[in-house]
């Protein structure tokens, strides 16, 4: 069989199991999903954003994406790994004219009735209108990222900066087991904390119509290793798309700019710019197409594989309704948008020794 370099090996395996799940028509529901590998009928394969991994617990076999891939089709791991370079334009050297078996297409489905869980727009309204900001969080937001202060103001931005103050403020207002069903507080033993890491800043995600539906939280300390990412959201609901109303007070054909997080969009904002955010790379669905449809997009993709991706699922959903979506970036110095952004400031601020953050 043909010799597939480390380098590419460990390229191939990094690729989000999430992603290679969705291209062999895994369907996850809550990071579950039945397992092809038995009779499943109770979901049993779990899957795992914080280590990108997978595993069945009644098979006790898992792995990352290669692995997925192998296990599916019964494929060896150097069929695995060309599979997977065809499907997410890899390229392996002398791999072109290798045959891969043809294997039955078969839908895997967690067949889990979804209910949607009510969201409590009152506590979670609450919460934002009494959540000002921290200095920690006016560090980050104005000082180290330079976002404009009407921005942050007018998309309701706050912070926790004491987690036990926060529990102790919301549950004289509301009842802790109201809190704990409205997603905002968990129990952990004899313990009530916030879903969110503290300290940390708030964003709430509202639907086209101004109603509220998810708050996200940024974790603003030190991230120790192999611990959770810096986003939180409240528990049991996913957020759809951050400062949805834009789309509706937008007009037909008006630019959007579409954001890989919150402060990459607040940085498109502060620029004077109409812009929406995805949660993160991984969280686009292509039901999101409808709302953006009739928008004339715009995206700076993030300089790693998982903004490759995003772009090319986007761009699939967008030909469906008759649109598309054009990538700005131009270089491949910047991480992402923000650092984009804060180039741009210095470099103005060098030409002109002025600091001026609009109209670029």
């Amino acid at each position: 069989m043909v010799y597939i370099p480390p380098y590419i090996v460990s390229k191939l395996d990094t690729l989000s199991v999430y992603d290679v799940a969705e291209r062999l028509g895994i369907e996850i529901v809550r990071n579950h999903t039945l397992c092809f590998m038995h009779d499943d009928h109770h979901p049993s394969m779990s899957f795992k954003k914080s280590d990108n991994s997978w595993r069945c617990y009644v098979c006790g076999v898992g792995g990352h994406s290669i692995e997925l891939v192998k296990r599916y089709y019964g494929y060896t791991f150097q069929e695995a790994c060309i599979w997977l370079a065809r499907n997410f334009n890899i390229e392996i050297p002398d791999t072109k004219e290798v045959r891969l078996k043809k294997v039955p297409a078969r839908k895997v489905s967690p067949k889990v009735e979804e209910t949607p869980k009510v969201v409590d727009e009152e506590v979670l309204e609450w919460i934002i209108r009494n959540a000002g900001l921290s200095e920690l969080a006016k560090d980050f937001l104005f000082q180290e990222r330079k976002y404009s202060e009407d921005v942050v103001k007018a998309m309701k931005i706050g912070s926790i900066s004491d987690a036990t103050k926060f529990v102790a403020v919301l549950t004289k207002v509301f009842s802790k087991e109201r809190c704990i069903k409205a997603g905002v507080l968990v129990e952990y033993g004899s313990k009530t904390l916030p879903v969110f890491r503290v300290p940390c800043l708030l964003f709430p995600y509202y639907d086209m119509d101004g109603n509220i539906r998810n708050i996200q939280s940024r974790f603003l300390g030190d991230l120790e290793f192999k611990k959770k990412g810096r986003f939180n959201n409240c528990k049991g609901h996913t957020p759809l798309m951050f400062n949805m109303p834009v789309l509706k007070s937008s007009g037909r054909y008006d630019k959007i700019y579409v954001a890989e997080g919150v402060t990459d969009c607040l940085a498109y904002l502060s620029e004077g710019k109409n812009a929406i955010a995805l949660p993160g790379a991984g969280s686009f669905r292509p039901e999101y197409a409808q709302y953006l449809k009739d928008k004339t997009l715009f995206i700076y993709v993030d300089n790693d594989d998982a903004g490759k991706s995003l772009l090319e699922k986007m761009k699939v959903a967008l030909r469906k309704v008759g649109n598309s979506i054009h990538n700005i970036r131009k270089d491949t110095e910047h991480k992402d948008y923000s650092e984009f952004y804060l180039s741009k400031l210095k470099e103005h601020e060098k030409d002109t020794g002025k600091f001026i953050r609009s109209n670029m």
